[in-house]
């Protein structure tokens, strides 16, 4: 079942699974949305069809009496909107992080550059491991479970909203934990394109220098380590522009000291910096936010509820029948007994099931009953006083049986 057939179940069950009950959802109302779901679906409806029915009928009567179920059933199943604002989140803070930490010149050795590089590649290997290892959630599953149950707990001063809360947790983790990546992925790419777009426009509005400064490392070693790190965007441009590396020579005079400062051009470098980072960060990460974003969809689509559990069994009703024929034995009924009858059978099967009352059946002749109308549910009717007898009443019944 989809996202908004498992909420309006597991709201249900909820309500429905209360130790004394709730007032907004009675027993009258149960039985009223049983009949509804049956009469929509037919008889032969599978489980899973009648249950999302049964939930279905129940909101509309349920939504006008509570403000829990209007926000739960009212509360968008899609995440466009929040993956809008994590991508532009990411790019805000990628923009505001570069205007922070930008410096009279453009420094090679940046850390927020190289940083945002290595942690986007550690997450990749991450990622990799996880995948290599499978078996059960990962962290931010279990960290977006364990984050629903306490506020399932929460919200105790209304049990019906905890115990939604603690089922839906446990149902939709998967769902949420690739909405959750989805996000993420979103504000890394944004923080990506948020870099590249400030590097790129204080080099059109501004002269812009680059240069590096080092205490530990000589030039040979950070030229070493530029030209392994920047190799993707050196190939890349030297490719698409035929703009190459500079070599260790001309490396080393772009190195900033008290007595030399940056005075080569930042252009190539922020160019070079900027095809680094669209390589590394943000085509990876955009990829990796599509694929979350096909998962959760399919997730979202199918959802594995368990419908096996005692709860669900409990469901589903048996057949309506046709007609009731009543079978009074050894003694008539009351009128007042039949109307009784009449309305306990009207809660069960609805108010339009025809009842039809046989003749007594004489003490001594359980073995040859009349049989019952085709398409009616046979129902023996003794009197209240009478003691439970194999060879009376248990005859009756095999006699009924085969008939």
């Amino acid at each position: 079942m989809n996202e908004q057939q498992a909420r309006q179940v597991l709201l249900l069950q909820a309500f429905e699974s209360m130790p004394d009950g709730h007032p907004q959802w009675t027993a009258d109302d149960r039985r009223w949305a049983t009949r509804a779901a049956q009469q929509s679906l037919g008889d032969e409806a599978p489980r899973e069809r009648f249950v999302v029915e049964r939930a279905r009928l129940a909101m509309q009567r349920l939504a006008p009496r509570d403000e829990t179920v209007r926000r739960v059933v009212s509360r968008p199943t899609s995440g466009a909107s929040a993956a809008g604002i994590a991508l532009l989140a990411g790019a805000l803070l990628g923009l505001l992080s570069d205007t922070l930490v930008a410096g009279d010149y453009f420094n090679l050795l940046s850390p927020l550059f190289w940083g945002l590089l290595a942690w986007n590649l550690a997450v990749y290997l991450w990622l990799a491991v996880s995948l290599l290892r499978g078996g059960g959630p990962g962290p931010l599953r279990r960290m977006i479970g364990a984050a629903l149950q306490r506020w399932a707990r929460r919200a105790g001063r209304d049990s019906v909203l905890a115990g939604f809360g603690a089922r839906w947790a446990g149902v939709a983790a998967p769902l949420n934990a690739s909405r959750a990546a989805l996000l993420l992925h979103l504000a890394a790419a944004g923080s990506g394109i948020g870099l590249v777009g400030g590097l790129l426009l204080r080099g059109l509005v501004l002269d812009y220098r680059a240069g590096w400064a080092t205490t530990l490392l000589d030039s040979s070693t950070v030229h070493a380590a530029l030209a392994a790190a920047l190799a993707p965007a050196f190939a890349l441009l030297s490719t698409l522009a035929g703009t190459a590396p500079p070599d260790a020579a001309g490396f080393a005079a772009l190195r900033v000291t008290p007595m030399q400062a940056a005075s080569a051009s930042a252009a190539p470098w922020l160019l070079w910096m900027a095809a680094q980072i669209v390589l590394v960060v943000v085509l990876p990460r955009l990829a990796l936010a599509g694929y979350a974003a096909l998962r959760a969809s399919w997730q979202a689509r199918h959802l594995p509820l368990d419908l096996s559990t005692p709860y669900f069994e409990r469901l589903q009703p048996a057949a309506v029948p046709r007609a009731a024929w009543v079978l009074p034995h050894a003694a008539p009924p009351e009128p007042q007994a039949v109307l009784g009858l009449q309305g306990l059978l009207a809660g069960a099967w609805g108010e339009s099931l025809p009842l039809q009352v046989a003749p007594v059946l004489a003490y001594g002749d359980e073995e040859s009953p009349p049989a019952p109308p085709a398409g009616a549910r046979a129902i023996v009717l003794v009197d209240l006083a009478a003691t439970p007898e194999p060879d009376v009443h248990a005859r009756l019944l095999t006699a009924l049986r085969r008939a």
